[in-house]
């Protein structure tokens, strides 16, 4: 007897409810823009989705948001726009 497709879906998930070869989302931003004011933002428009075992690394010169973008992470900073 074959099975539903909803069946097979749900047989599908692993021990954290997730599809199989499929990674949860745990970090996202979303037209995320931040500025230290209003008149001079100093990221804009920036989109991020980093998944569940998934390494990344911001690499770039002194003063181009690197630590910005930890840091509206981590919840120090409050974007002016978009969501985290």
């Amino acid at each position: 007897m074959s099975q539903s497709p909803v069946q097979e879906t749900v047989n599908s998930l692993d021990q954290h409810g997730q599809l199989e070869g499929t990674q949860a989302e745990i970090v996202s931003l979303d037209a995320v823009s931040f500025g230290y004011s209003r008149k001079r933002l100093v990221l804009q428009d920036l989109n991020l989705s980093i998944q569940q075992g998934e390494f990344l690394t911001l690499l770039g010169p002194s003063g181009c948001g690197k630590s910005t973008i930890l840091n509206l992470i981590a919840g120090f900073y409050k974007p002016l726009a978009g969501t985290v």
